[in-house]
């Protein structure tokens, strides 16, 4: 930061910054290296350790020097606040989920994982498909089981679905600790996110706002249950709540390390998630307005360096390894983001070259406080606008609708909001909109509306179109990684505010404020709290260990009955885990009856040396010579109910019943 003689004074960092911000940027590391391996087909864990350390090393070394030395300072207040909010979220949020099944995209990731830490890579050779006479049933055109997509047909490569940095995180967990690992992996990343938030919020909101946001994202239902749930969204939370907490710092205390490792963190965003993509671009137009306005240079530098270090990288996961995953979730093509770039940069340096003295009159305009108030209210006044249209959207627009397999399905788009509150309550939407007012007619500070515009840019994005399941939870992770770190933000903020608000003296909103803290707290926890003894899928990993164990020490061939009914049947569950994660073979069988002996004796004849098995839903056998029966597995595994019209609130057993044929 600058003194008022125009000296540069060495910028200060607390003990609870270093605690909120340097597990993001060790997490971040560490993912992108395991992805860097897993891409270059020789992920191990030696491997990524030691190019962590490394990493970590230059660049902490690299930051220090070019950038300089911040004054450490204790902050112990803070450091226990965040430490404290960071043990709260480790009670809720332990332990993860024993997802041993492949219903959804987190078994696809834990199944992933362990392939890429048996075999090194993140794309692998299909043993049948590899063979030039051997029939194979497909799942879909393209994809031998859901998410395992076939690059190559003629030579067996398969490239599963996702982008691959989550699986090589989760492959490198599970080197460390096997499947004890990977569930563990998940709610330590969501630990670092509350860390993160309660560590920015310390940055621009007080001690306050950092204890109530860390209570009210540790305890609220969404967070709890993608904190023991092993999809990306948690981590992508943790890289935006981080990337948030390096701008802040860059901007307090004009630290251009700091912009660095935002930039780099955007970078990861992309490398994590398709819709990272968004944090990309809205990075580099933040950078962009900066650069326009002359102020901060050697910020926007460092930022702009930071990005661009990390972004042809994820340009080619994204359009190269993970190409038709990124056009299915309609994000623009490389062609389209390289011209948005360019048209960034040089529109920033035309702007900035021929627009001086316009700039500097907004710059003038936009300082004054009679200015700010007038836009803070017109901000408010389109917001408040906005959250009405979208809760009485039912009434204004009717129902939406989607085209999901060819079929036209309800949407439920038009009850986004309303789906939302379920999970916030209606006050505390309230509140995240005082909070939004306690920004916007105020006196304007650039590191505040740096953590809340994002937010009240995205918000209206996701409510309108959700392009996602209609099933709660799974329909609730869309709003994870951005929109709820962001309503918890403003809430905080606002219940700070009315803290520390004085009249004559007095802080008349103080108890109110700390009992409708309390208030909010305790719905969250009524709703979370049965999440915490919950497993979901519990029991399921051993399951798949009992298939793959019948074929002894040979490594198995199993046919897989089509799934006879959706979305739980025994193939949906166990057919990939028992392929990937056992390292036996996985085939579906045959539509057609008429074609299933002479499918089965075709496997039997080509892998004549090793067992091979029909697996087939319930106790009646099928048609078919020369099988015999060696596994009859029947049971109940935990299940959390799904909706689409209400919020989810109990567990729902799911029995599973597979009768495991040996083919003689």
């Amino acid at each position: 930061m600058a003194t008022d003689d125009g000296q540069r004074t060495r910028p200060t960092l607390t003990a609870s910054d270093l605690a909120a911000g340097v597990p993001v940027a060790v997490l971040a590391v560490l993912a992108t290296v395991s992805l860097a391996w897993a891409h270059a087909h020789h992920h191990s864990l030696p491997a990524v350790l030691l190019t962590t350390l490394l990493v970590l090393a230059g660049l902490g070394y690299g930051l220090l020097r070019l950038g300089g030395r911040p004054r450490i300072v204790a902050d112990r207040t803070g450091l226990l606040v965040v430490l404290g909010c960071g043990a709260l979220a480790a009670v809720m949020f332990l332990p993860g989920f024993s997802y041993g099944v492949s219903d959804k995209d987190p078994g696809g990731y834990v199944a992933h994982a362990v392939e890429i830490a048996r075999g090194g890579s993140y794309s692998f050779t299909d043993p049948l498909l590899a063979e030039p006479d051997l029939p194979v049933e497909l799942v879909s055109p393209g994809a031998r089981l859901p998410g395992i997509w076939a690059r190559n047909l003629d030579t067996g490569l398969i490239v599963p679905q996702f982008y691959h940095l989550w699986p090589a995180l989760l492959a490198t967990a599970y080197d460390v600790a096997g499947f004890g690992g990977i569930t563990v992996t998940t709610p330590l990343v969501g630990v670092i996110a509350v860390m993160a938030l309660a560590g920015l919020l310390r940055r621009v909101g007080g001690l306050v706002a950092a204890g109530i946001g860390g209570v009210l994202l540790s305890t609220n239902m969404l967070q709890v249950w993608q904190s023991k749930y092993p999809t990306s969204e948690v981590f992508a939370e943790a890289v935006f709540v981080g990337t948030l907490l390096c701008v802040v710092v860059a901007i307090q205390e004009r630290w251009r390390p700091a912009a660095f490792v935002a930039g780099l963190l955007a970078g990861v965003g992309f490398l994590n998630r398709a819709d990272g993509w968004l944090l990309v671009m809205l990075t580099a137009a933040v950078l962009g307005v900066v650069a326009v306005t002359r102020r901060a240079d050697g910020e926007v530098a460092w930022g702009a360096a930071g990005l661009a270090a990390l972004l042809p990288y994820a340009c080619w996961q994204a359009y190269g390894a993970a190409r038709t995953y990124t056009y299915l979730n309609v994000v623009p093509g490389l062609r389209r983001t390289l011209l948005l770039f360019a048209v960034l940069v040089v529109g920033a340096f035309a702007a900035r070259l021929l627009l001086r003295r316009p700039v500097e009159r907004v710059l003038e305009t936009v300082g004054r406080q009679r200015f700010q108030q007038v836009a803070g209210f017109a901000i408010c006044a389109v917001y408040a606008l906005l959250m009405v249209v979208g809760f009485l959207r039912p009434l204004l627009f009717g129902e939406s609708h989607f085209v999901y397999l060819g079929q036209v399905l309800r949407s439920y788009d038009e009850q986004n909001l309303r789906r939302l509150a379920w999970f916030f309550t209606l006050p505390g939407f309230a509140l995240a909109g005082l909070g939004l007012a306690a920004v916007a007619l105020r006196r304007w500070r650039a590191a505040t509306w740096a953590v809340v515009l994002p937010t009240l840019l995205l918000l209206p994005v996701f409510a309108y179109k959700a392009q996602n399941s209609t099933r709660l939870m799974w329909w609730a992770r869309r709003y994870v990684p951005h929109v709820l770190p962001g309503l918890i933000v403003l809430m905080s903020l606002a219940l700070a505010f009315a803290v520390a608000w004085q009249w004559r003296g007095r802080r008349p909103l103080r108890i109110p404020a700390l009992l409708a803290a309390a208030a909010l707290a305790a719905v969250f926890l009524s709703q979370s709290l049965p999440l915490r003894s919950h497993d979901e899928w519990h029991g399921s990993f051993g399951v798949g260990e009992r298939i793959a164990a019948l074929s002894g020490d040979r490594r198995g061939v199993y046919l897989w009955q089509r799934a006879p009914y959706c979305c739980a049947a025994p193939t949906a569950l166990w057919a990939t885990p028992v392929w990937l994660e056992r390292g036996e073979v996985s085939v579906l069988m045959p539509y057609d009856a008429v074609n299933w002996q002479s499918y089965v004796n075709a496997y039997r004849k080509r892998f004549a040396a090793d067992p091979v098995f029909v697996v087939w839903t319930g106790h009646t056998p099928p048609p078919l010579t020369g099988i015999t029966e060696v596994a009859h597995l029947t049971g109940t595994l935990p299940f959390w109910e799904e909706s689409d019209i209400a919020r989810p609130s109990k567990e729902r057993p799911i029995p599973y019943d597979l009768t495991v044929y040996r083919v003689d």
